[in-house]
């Protein structure tokens, strides 16, 4: 009797814990207030970022932007130097109005290189998951069919 008890109670159990573990795909933005584009504007244009994560078609190309400066500049200009050289492009938030898993996070971050192909990897649409004074996470889905892209800048 023991037994027809026990193995049910483990089963709920176990479910109770499957079920508290599940949230929504995208982390609401922290320490910013949601969607104040002034604010997230503010952060990134001050100092220098550099990738400290970029997954590209499920895979890890962090280490092809190593050495990289990115400035978020003023009339959305976006900058990079290697050391050597220095490429620019473009980058802008927005608003998104589009309809997705988290209505409360709608802030699209946008950034467009026309050269080199490396700089070019990262243009794309991208969805803000996480912004904080010193990080910026973001993923796309854009353009890609093997899974979703993820991009993470860290202040330098």
């Amino acid at each position: 009797m023991k037994k027809i008890f026990f193995y049910p109670l483990l089963f709920g159990l176990f479910l109770l814990n499957v079920a508290g573990t599940c949230c929504a795909d995208d982390p609401e933005v922290v320490s910013v207030e949601k969607n104040n584009l002034a604010q997230v504007n503010s952060i990134l244009s001050q100092g220098n970022w550099k990738v400290s994560y970029f997954l590209d078609k499920n895979s890890n190309m962090t280490n092809e932007y190593l050495g990289y400066n990115f400035t978020f500049g003023t009339n959305e200009i976006l900058t990079s130097s290697n050391g050597e050289n220095i490429f620019t492009g473009n980058w802008s938030v927005l608003k998104s109005n589009s309809i997705d898993d988290n209505p409360d996070n709608d802030l699209d971050f946008a950034i467009s290189f026309s050269s080199p192909d490396k700089l070019i990897e990262l243009t794309q649409h991208w969805d803000v998951t996480e912004i904080t004074e010193t990080k910026v996470r973001l993923k796309s889905k854009s353009g890609n069919v093997d899974g979703i892209n993820y991009l993470t800048f860290e202040k330098k």
